[in-house]
């Protein structure tokens, strides 16, 4: 029953692809819950048929899997993640608010320091669905223009806040010089709400070139924090490999 109604779905998603142009696609996308079923639909199609948006990489069956982390950095929540990733000997990818930047450089650079990426999350965390091009633009620049001063690069990968954005919004971050990044699962989630059934939709949905996104910022994030060993280990247990989204989009691009 319940793969007949996925089917379904998927021919209605299928039929509303083929009356709305690209466009308004992108801005659908933006509306159903990230647990949703639209939004499954929607997300195939997004991965599929949108070359300019990273939702997972083909690693031709190599085990490979990218921690991202948005919202941060936050003095809440941030160390802990460091501390864990420091723990497993992971590098992962922050994706980083410019305001949070400017609040908490040292623990940018603590994350420079370990190893790990950093991404931009533009300045402010806007609803980029409703900012002029000039304002994204902004939000997108001054961020770029931080991580250079603290990291000697802008960085290479864009992540709209809560998957909110126009099809401008993907060509402005490109004329920036960013691919723009979603993720293939969110560990945070409307139906889970232990850690270990957070931990356990994860790692029931692993699969080669995946992007996980996790939260160290903005919200109490301490159920991400106790859910993440859990993840790591279940993960590594299947052999896969954590590595940051430059070297995952790399491994992509070697096949």
């Amino acid at each position: 029953m319940k793969q007949a109604k996925i089917l379904l779905l998927l021919f209605i998603g299928l039929g509303l692809i083929l009356g709305l142009g690209k466009s308004q696609l992108l801005v659908l996308s933006a509306f159903g819950p990230e647990d949703s079923e639209l939004s499954k639909v929607i997300y195939v199609v997004e991965n599929n048929l949108t070359e300019k948006l990273i939702t997972s990489v083909d690693t031709d069956g190599k085990k490979l899997a990218a921690l991202s982390f948005d919202d941060g950095p936050d003095p809440l929540y941030t160390p802990g993640v460091l501390e864990i990733l420091k723990r497993y000997q992971i590098k992962a990818t922050f994706f980083v608010v410019g305001e949070s930047v400017e609040a908490q450089p040292g623990l940018v650079k603590k994350e420079i320091e370990e190893g790990h990426e950093l991404g931009n999350h533009t300045y402010s965390h806007p609803d980029l669905r409703s900012e002029s091009d000039f304002k994204t633009e902004a939000e997108i620049h001054k961020t770029g223009q931080l991580l250079q001063k603290l990291s000697g690069t802008k960085g290479h990968f864009f992540r709209p806040p809560r998957r909110l954005y126009r099809k401008e919004t993907i060509a402005i971050a490109e004329r920036y010089g960013y691919k723009t990044v979603l993720w293939t699962i969110c560990v945070e989630n409307s139906k889970t709400k232990t850690p270990e059934e957070m931990a356990k939709r994860v790692i029931g949905a692993a699969r080669p070139g995946m992007i996980i996104l996790a939260h160290d910022g903005r919200l109490d994030r301490s159920l991400t924090l106790d859910a993440l060993p859990m993840i790591i280990e279940g993960l590594q247990e299947q052999g896969y490999e954590f590595v940051t989204l430059e070297k995952l989009v790399g491994a992509g691009a070697d096949n």
